[in-house]
Protein backbone atom coordinates (compact mmCIF):
# COMPACT_ATOMS: atom_id res chain seq x y z
CA UNK A 1 0.00 0.00 0.00
CA UNK A 2 2.54 2.57 0.29
CA UNK A 3 4.58 1.92 -2.68
CA UNK A 4 1.43 2.66 -4.31
CA UNK A 5 1.33 6.19 -2.25
CA UNK A 6 4.98 6.88 -2.79
CA UNK A 7 4.47 6.66 -6.71
CA UNK A 8 0.92 8.90 -6.31
CA UNK A 9 3.11 11.38 -4.57
CA UNK A 10 6.82 11.36 -6.71
CA UNK A 11 4.13 11.16 -9.91
CA UNK A 12 2.28 14.31 -8.77
CA UNK A 13 4.95 16.31 -6.38
CA UNK A 14 4.67 19.35 -8.53
CA UNK A 15 0.80 19.50 -8.82
CA UNK A 16 0.44 19.06 -5.12
CA UNK A 17 3.15 21.67 -4.51
CA UNK A 18 1.38 24.13 -6.53
CA UNK A 19 -2.20 23.41 -5.58
CA UNK A 20 -1.12 24.10 -2.04
CA UNK A 21 1.23 27.36 -3.00
CA UNK A 22 -2.24 28.49 -5.11
CA UNK A 23 -4.52 27.69 -2.33
CA UNK A 24 -2.16 29.54 0.03
CA UNK A 25 -2.26 32.54 -2.33
CA UNK A 26 -5.97 32.62 -2.23
CA UNK A 27 -6.34 33.02 1.42
CA UNK A 28 -3.53 35.71 1.26
CA UNK A 29 -5.53 37.86 -1.39
CA UNK A 30 -9.03 36.76 0.25
CA UNK A 31 -10.16 36.11 -3.42
CA UNK A 32 -10.82 32.50 -5.04
CA UNK A 33 -8.93 33.30 -8.40
CA UNK A 34 -5.91 31.46 -8.11
CA UNK A 35 -8.06 28.03 -6.78
CA UNK A 36 -10.61 28.85 -9.97
CA UNK A 37 -7.53 28.95 -11.90
CA UNK A 38 -5.85 25.71 -10.69
CA UNK A 39 -9.45 23.86 -11.09
CA UNK A 40 -10.13 24.86 -14.57
CA UNK A 41 -6.67 23.67 -15.71
CA UNK A 42 -7.45 20.45 -13.95
CA UNK A 43 -10.52 20.16 -15.41
CA UNK A 44 -8.72 20.89 -19.29
CA UNK A 45 -6.21 18.37 -18.34
CA UNK A 46 -9.27 15.84 -17.69
CA UNK A 47 -10.94 16.86 -21.49
CA UNK A 48 -7.23 15.95 -22.74
CA UNK A 49 -6.62 12.54 -21.13
CA UNK A 50 -7.87 9.25 -22.81
CA UNK A 51 -9.66 8.17 -19.44
CA UNK A 52 -13.55 9.92 -21.04
CA UNK A 53 -15.56 7.54 -22.99
CA UNK A 54 -17.46 8.82 -26.22
CA UNK A 55 -20.65 9.26 -24.56
CA UNK A 56 -19.31 12.13 -21.90
CA UNK A 57 -17.34 13.35 -23.64
CA UNK A 58 -20.18 14.47 -25.97
CA UNK A 59 -21.89 15.30 -22.88
CA UNK A 60 -19.68 17.66 -21.82
CA UNK A 61 -19.07 18.93 -25.39
CA UNK A 62 -22.67 20.49 -25.53
CA UNK A 63 -22.71 21.48 -21.78
CA UNK A 64 -19.48 23.70 -22.43
CA UNK A 65 -20.34 24.74 -26.01
CA UNK A 66 -24.42 25.93 -24.77
CA UNK A 67 -22.19 27.57 -21.48
CA UNK A 68 -20.04 29.46 -24.26
CA UNK A 69 -23.04 30.50 -25.79
CA UNK A 70 -25.06 32.13 -23.19
CA UNK A 71 -22.02 33.75 -21.59
CA UNK A 72 -21.79 35.59 -25.04
CA UNK A 73 -25.38 36.42 -25.26
CA UNK A 74 -24.82 38.09 -21.69
CA UNK A 75 -21.76 39.75 -22.33
CA UNK A 76 -23.62 41.68 -24.95
CA UNK A 77 -26.89 41.77 -23.30
CA UNK A 78 -25.21 43.50 -20.15
CA UNK A 79 -22.33 45.94 -22.05
CA UNK A 80 -25.67 47.10 -24.63
CA UNK A 81 -28.61 46.85 -22.78
CA UNK A 82 -27.74 48.15 -19.18
CA UNK A 83 -27.25 52.03 -18.44
CA UNK A 84 -22.88 52.24 -18.55
CA UNK A 85 -21.41 54.01 -15.56
CA UNK A 86 -18.91 57.29 -15.38
CA UNK A 87 -15.39 56.65 -16.69
CA UNK A 88 -12.54 56.84 -14.38
CA UNK A 89 -9.17 58.29 -15.36
CA UNK A 90 -6.43 55.95 -14.19
CA UNK A 91 -3.83 57.65 -15.02
CA UNK A 92 -2.05 55.78 -17.19
CA UNK A 93 -1.05 56.23 -21.02
CA UNK A 94 -1.33 53.51 -23.34
CA UNK A 95 0.90 53.66 -26.67
CA UNK A 96 -0.58 51.36 -29.42
CA UNK A 97 2.69 49.62 -31.84
CA UNK A 98 5.19 49.23 -28.93
CA UNK A 99 5.28 52.52 -28.00
CA UNK A 100 5.54 54.14 -31.30
CA UNK A 101 1.74 54.75 -32.62
CA UNK A 102 -0.85 57.33 -31.39
CA UNK A 103 -1.33 57.19 -27.41
CA UNK A 104 -4.01 57.86 -25.31
CA UNK A 105 -5.27 58.30 -21.86
CA UNK A 106 -6.69 55.26 -20.07
CA UNK A 107 -10.13 54.87 -18.59
CA UNK A 108 -12.10 52.11 -16.60
CA UNK A 109 -16.16 51.87 -16.17
CA UNK A 110 -16.96 52.59 -12.87
CA UNK A 111 -19.68 50.02 -12.10
CA UNK A 112 -19.64 50.22 -8.37
CA UNK A 113 -22.36 52.50 -8.22
CA UNK A 114 -24.11 51.42 -10.87
CA UNK A 115 -28.01 50.20 -9.87
CA UNK A 116 -27.70 46.85 -12.11
CA UNK A 117 -28.14 43.16 -10.74
CA UNK A 118 -24.32 41.56 -9.99
CA UNK A 119 -24.06 39.21 -12.70
CA UNK A 120 -24.43 42.12 -14.99
CA UNK A 121 -21.66 43.59 -12.87
CA UNK A 122 -19.76 40.80 -13.45
CA UNK A 123 -20.32 40.62 -16.95
CA UNK A 124 -19.49 44.76 -17.48
CA UNK A 125 -15.72 43.74 -16.02
CA UNK A 126 -13.30 41.39 -17.06
CA UNK A 127 -14.83 38.67 -15.31
CA UNK A 128 -17.16 38.17 -18.05
CA UNK A 129 -14.28 38.23 -20.58
CA UNK A 130 -12.35 35.58 -19.32
CA UNK A 131 -15.04 33.43 -18.86
CA UNK A 132 -15.71 33.25 -22.15
CA UNK A 133 -12.03 33.16 -23.23
CA UNK A 134 -11.89 30.35 -20.73
CA UNK A 135 -15.19 28.49 -22.19
CA UNK A 136 -13.87 28.99 -25.78
CA UNK A 137 -10.50 27.03 -25.18
CA UNK A 138 -12.56 24.15 -22.90
CA UNK A 139 -14.81 24.05 -25.97
CA UNK A 140 -11.93 23.55 -28.63
CA UNK A 141 -10.54 21.25 -26.29
CA UNK A 142 -13.48 19.14 -25.66
CA UNK A 143 -14.52 19.09 -30.07
CA UNK A 144 -10.98 17.81 -30.26
CA UNK A 145 -11.35 13.62 -30.91
CA UNK A 146 -8.87 11.38 -30.09
CA UNK A 147 -6.94 10.57 -33.32
CA UNK A 148 -6.41 14.55 -34.25
CA UNK A 149 -2.64 15.27 -33.67
CA UNK A 150 -0.43 17.92 -35.10
CA UNK A 151 1.97 16.81 -37.71
CA UNK A 152 4.95 18.67 -38.98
Amino acid sequence: MQKKEMKFLKKYLVLIILFIALVFLDIFQKELFFTIFILYGLFIKFLLSETINEKLRKVLKIIIWTIFLATTFLLFYSNYHFPRGQMIYTGDIVCMNDGRGPCRESFIEDTWSLNIPDWAKFFKRSGGSLLWLGMLFAGIVVTKNKGDEVSD
